[in-house]
């Protein structure tokens, strides 16, 4: 198998607030496997310019075939992608909350979903078309972020949005009680939970459970920490506690993880 990879940071303020990063990747001679990816945190928009990829939704027990152009919510729990022959994929990795921005839709309506873009933005079929128009990434990349302006440009409810964003960037929120985070930010619990969920796909006490294990997903690609170590740095009583909560969201211990991870924090590769 073949690989070749092109990736793009955002620059300017607006941009980083909303986009992690814009990617293409070819893979080419590939035998069939799958691919196994744990919930990451993060939404996306992705064009498949590939042969036929199916997707296995294991929290909704859906299979089907990936449309050209398709969001991918946050994820809750795995998913597969079955693939073989030649894969191109570029996507647009965004920021939870971007979803509700983008689309005026709540973030909690794409959860555990691959849903066909076209269907959800008209403009979408359009970027499709311009980026199959071109092999260049820079002119991919400068096609992308014309639309993202244009479609930032028209949005509401700023306020909402400036509340929720110092939220999702608050470190101290992982050790604080759902009380203090709503009087921290100056809201009733119901409101700020109903809040969570339009904005970050899940209430405000999920949310924090999820930064947790999202947290110790990365720190178990450094080497020399202990899955105690991990547990107590992330916040989890104990190391029982850590295997379990993070158990809960990939179906795996983190020594299992550990054993079968590749370099892409939340890949795992095997042939089906």
């Amino acid at each position: 198998m073949t690989n070749t990879a092109d990736i793009y940071y955002p620059l300017g303020e607006t941009e980083k607030h909303f986009i992690k990063s814009i990617w293409r990747i070819y893979e080419y001679n590939i035998q069939e496997r799958r691919e196994t990816i744990l919930p990451k945190g993060t939404a996306e928009i992705i064009f498949n310019l590939s042969d036929d990829v199916v997707h296995c939704n294991s929290a909704l027990d859906i299979r089907n075939k990936l449309p050209s152009c398709f969001i991918n919510g946050i994820n809750l729990k795995p998913f597969n992608l079955i693939k073989n022959k030649q894969q191109v994929f570029l996507g647009i990795q965004l920021n939870i909350f971007a979803l509700n921005i983008l689309f005026n839709i709540p973030v909690n309506e794409f959860n555990n979903r691959a849903i066909d873009g076209t269907l959800i933005c008209k403009s979408l079929d359009t970027l499709l078309n311009q980026i199959a128009s071109t092999s260049l990434f820079i002119e991919q990349v400068n096609h992308i972020l014309k639309w993202f302006y244009n479609k930032i440009a028209v949005t509401k409810n700023k306020t909402e949005i400036n509340r929720i964003c110092k939220f999702y960037y608050d470190n101290e929120i992982k050790d604080m009680k759902v009380h203090n985070i709503c009087r921290k930010y100056n809201y009733s619990e119901r409101h700020f939970r109903r809040l969570s969920v339009e904005w970050l796909g899940m209430n405000t006490e999920a949310f924090v459970l999820y930064q947790k294990y999202l947290n110790s997903l990365s720190l178990l690609h450094r080497p020399g920490l202990s899955l105690t170590d991990i547990g107590y740095d992330v916040g989890y009583y104990d190391q029982s506690h850590f295997i379990r909560e993070f158990r809960s969201f990939t179906g795996i211990t983190p020594k299992e993880y550990r054993k079968t991870m590749s370099d892409l924090p939340g890949h795992i590769y095997c042939q089906p």
